[in-house]
């Protein structure tokens, strides 16, 4: 019996993909019709990755796509009245955060096409998505940028990885900002659950993550660098710059494990956010932080940045549990 499979999952009208690792009990569900979502993840029979209550519930609230699994957010949290300036060029996104913001972008919400499906032993499973933005003159018209994007989702020897690649395939540099948005499975209230991330500066926001004020080292960096409990706010939230390896954890003392989550340093920045309508614990990698075109500081510091003509940028996270 092969370890690895990838299975087609029909369910309501929709074609879902599950990747199999027999050996360590790892399910993986992916809906392309859906933002390439990883929808759901359990391994050794853990749960890793929150999902809606039903499939149904997913597609019947539009809202919903950004509340469960692995979103994909280009640009990630809010632009302010959905406008902002870049190389010369002014940018007015839809407000469909009504009636101030534009939120999460649109890709979690539309149909990517799946490129490549495949199992083997020596590979492990897999399954890769693409979103071209040339394919939608919705968002062409107001972001007129030929943006192509590939996501791979890849289970292979006790990982789960995410790989991300995007091509500007026009002629014009443009405005770069990209973003996951994990919802990590935890108890509720975050009873007997312990969080670790390398984080070098707190930036100070508001409760919708818009920032404040430079950022600085703080006692929250040093308590999260040891561990705090995720007795955590709900819908409140913070903005880190990372530093070290990149890699925060969910240490569950009372079922022995922890969920690691490997950060690509091209994701600088984190958010973390406790959402009240599952149980679950959100750390964000971002790009840029929050509006970060915006703002009146350095784009060095903020991530603020383009994508030149014909560039490409790979970009990944990777997930897998550790015994205690």
């Amino acid at each position: 019996m092969n370890r690895y499979a990838v299975n087609k999952v029909q369910e309501l009208g929709y074609t879902l993909f599950e990747l199999v690792d027999t050996q360590g009990n790892g399910i993986a569900m992916i809906t392309p019709d859906f933002g390439a979502n990883l929808l759901s993840y359990t391994y050794m029979e853990m749960p890793v990755i929150v999902p809606p209550n039903s499939l149904q519930d997913f597609i019947e609230q539009a809202s919903a796509h950004t509340m469960y699994g692995t979103p994909i957010l280009f640009p990630p949290n809010r632009i302010l009245k959905g406008s902002f300036t870049f190389g010369g060029r002014s940018y007015r996104l839809p407000l469909n955060e009504p009636p101030f913001h534009h939120l999460h972008g649109e890709m979690s919400h539309k149909a990517w096409h799946v490129v490549d499906a495949s199992a083997s032993d020596e590979k492990g499973a897999y399954v890769s998505c693409q979103f071209d933005f040339a394919e939608h003159p919705e968002i062409i018209a107001y972001f007129p940028h030929p943006l192509l994007f590939t996501v791979t989702h890849h289970m292979f020897e006790g990982r789960l990885t995410t790989q991300l690649t995007v091509e500007n395939k026009g002629g014009d540099m443009a405005p770069f900002a990209l973003g996951l948005h994990p919802y990590f499975a935890t108890p509720s209230a975050g009873d007997g659950c312990y969080l670790t991330v390398p984080a070098a500066e707190e930036w100070l926001v508001s409760n919708l993550a818009f920032v404040q004020a430079l950022p600085a080292e703080t006692a929250f960096c040093e308590s999260l660098s040891q561990g705090i409990s995720l007795a955590y706010p709900e819908l409140g939230c913070s903005l880190l710059t990372l530093n070290g390896d990149r890699t925060c954890r969910f240490e569950m003392k009372e079922a022995g494990y922890r969920i690691a989550y490997q950060i690509d340093p091209k994701f600088p920045f984190v958010v973390l956010f406790k959402p009240d309508w599952t149980d679950a614990f959100s750390i964000e990698p971002y790009t840029y932080v929050t509006d970060a075109f915006n703002l009146p500081y350095p784009p060095e510091l903020t991530g603020a940045r383009g994508i030149e003509p014909q560039e490409v940028i790979h970009l990944s996270t990777a997930i897998w549990l550790e015994k205690l």
